[in-house]
């Protein structure tokens, strides 16, 4: 699976950095998201919940996507533009103002954070969503995370704007309500040829110039919501077309397998846009959170200071992180320490950093990632007893903390199976490689645990696994020392 930092930009127009004593931060917890907010409890209680029917939502009409994320979201709601900017500056030192966004998406090591303007707002009885830049930053994320490839990013995009246009209700969610802007962009705007938009990827410059982008979002939801809506089969024939891209055939091949041609689509979905878009689905939604349930408790000087300096590492703003921290003084809360060890091991400082994530652990870290982390830098092959335990207390804390991280599960397999105990570890590993059933590395660790407790067989297919899906030679490598070592040697 690919774990890199991915910055979505949304609406245009963005976060705070250390709250001041007239500037309180409060946190709420929802069943799947942690809202941090000074825009009030009211207004955090109520994002929580739009983010929880969404997550319902997405789990019940798109069974395939992933709402089970291998960290957790954290969502920073600042009440307006100036705090948005104090946390996101980076997007206000460039001239144009397209640059900044209500909206943005970044993935950490320990976190997703998604960092959204609260005051920014549509009127949903038009049909927009309010938050519909936070929306399509979630769904993204669940799309991303779903598959063992990467998408094709019309098709990601597309449906990523027809979810972002999502209205929730009490009893129900609206998908796929005509999204006016997009609507305009087809009808004014140039467009690329169908077989043009279909093959582009991340690099293009068509796709990173901001103007054109917004062309290529809008062409990308106009074909999605053809295909989804303009036909009577639609949503099966998305589905069949999903699965051929996730097996790796190129777009123009697999639309011509389930819609004739790409010219054929072309024409068709050209024709569906020249009427009203009417057509949308309306699916019934029972998340069982009420946000007058969700807990809400204020931050402290060091607390808040800590989400901020999470947020400026995570977007690469090293200075502002570190500035934050030293804001909080002798304040400083626990996740200051998960940040500065954070920012000492991107640094290269080992050292120093394996310090900070211990004085993190031994102030109760919740980051799941800290005792993950300084478990992997205690690490050596020669660990004794004494060590041994250590870094199975550490781990156990990780998967405690965070029981969908695939790492930390094989990192803990691995570590039992050297102890006293070895058929302890086979079902961890077992559930580190079916988290995340891509990672050549969980396939190992699973082939070594299983290899240990004498189940040969099986370990050598699972070795042999590893050996397909590695990425690299270095993995590629290690598999096949793995299987060698397991395989019986004949005289």
């Amino acid at each position: 699976m690919r774990r890199r930092l991915v910055v979505l930009l949304v609406l245009m127009v963005c976060l705070p950095s250390v709250a001041g004593a007239d500037d309180p931060w409060i946190e709420v917890k929802s069943p799947n998201f942690i809202v941090v907010s000074n825009a009030g409890d009211g207004r955090a209680r109520n994002i929580a919940w739009q983010f929880e029917q969404i997550r319902a939502a997405i789990q019940i009409g798109w069974p395939w996507a992933r709402v089970q994320l291998d960290r957790p979201v954290i969502v920073v709601a600042a009440k307006d533009e100036n705090s948005m900017k104090l946390l996101v500056p980076g997007f206000w030192e460039k001239s144009s103002r397209d640059t900044r966004p209500a909206s943005v998406l970044g993935t950490g090591a320990a976190a997703h954070y998604i960092a959204l303007r609260s005051d920014v707002r549509a009127d949903d009885t038009v049909g927009i969503n309010p938050y519909v830049s936070s929306y399509w930053s979630y769904s993204a994320l669940t799309l991303n995370e779903a598959f063992e490839r990467p998408l094709p990013l019309w098709f990601r995009n597309g449906l990523a704007e027809l979810l972002s246009n999502s209205i929730v209700r009490d009893s129900e969610i609206q998908f796929g309500r005509a999204i006016p802007w997009n609507v305009a962009s087809l009808q004014q705007d140039g467009r690329l040829r169908l077989s043009e938009l279909v093959t582009l990827d991340s690099s293009s410059p068509y796709y990173t110039n901001g103007t054109t982008r917004s062309r290529f979002d809008a062409q990308s939801w106009g074909v999605m919501h053809y295909m989804l809506f303009g036909l009577p089969d639609g949503g099966s024939r998305v589905n069949q077309l999903a699965e051929l891209l996730l097996k790796g055939s190129p777009s123009v091949d697999a639309i011509h397998k389930v819609f004739g041609s790409v010219d054929a689509l072309e024409t068709a979905y050209l024709n569906y846009h020249k009427k009203p878009i009417t057509q949308y689905a309306r699916l019934k939604v029972e998340t069982n959170a009420s946000s007058k349930n969700f807990p809400v408790r204020a931050l402290t000087t060091g607390e808040s200071a800590g989400v901020h300096a999470a947020v400026h590492a995570t977007f690469g703003r090293p200075v502002e992180a570190r500035a934050a921290i030293a804001a909080a003084g002798a304040n400083r809360g626990v996740g200051t320490y998960d940040v500065e060890a954070l920012l000492l091991d991107r640094e290269g400082k080992r050292d120093e950093a394996r310090s900070a994530y211990a004085k993190a652990v031994e102030l109760n870290s919740e980051s799941f990632y800290t005792h993950y982390r300084l478990a992997t830098l205690l690490w050596t092959a020669s660990a004794d007893a004494d060590l041994l335990r250590r870094l199975e207390t550490l781990l156990r804390r990780s998967v405690a903390l965070n029981n969908l991280n695939s790492p930390s599960q094989a990192f803990l397999a691995d570590t039992i199976a050297r102890g006293s105990t070895p058929g302890d570890a086979v079902p961890i590993a077992m559930r580190a490689a079916s988290l995340d059933p891509t990672s050549a590395t969980a396939r190992m660790t699973l082939a070594r645990v299983l290899g240990r407790v004498g189940q040969r067989d099986e370990a050598i297919g699972h070795a042999r696994a590893a050996r397909v899906l590695a990425g690299t030679d270095d993995e590629r490598g290690a598999a096949e020392e793995l299987i060698a070592f397991l395989t019986p040697r004949t005289l």
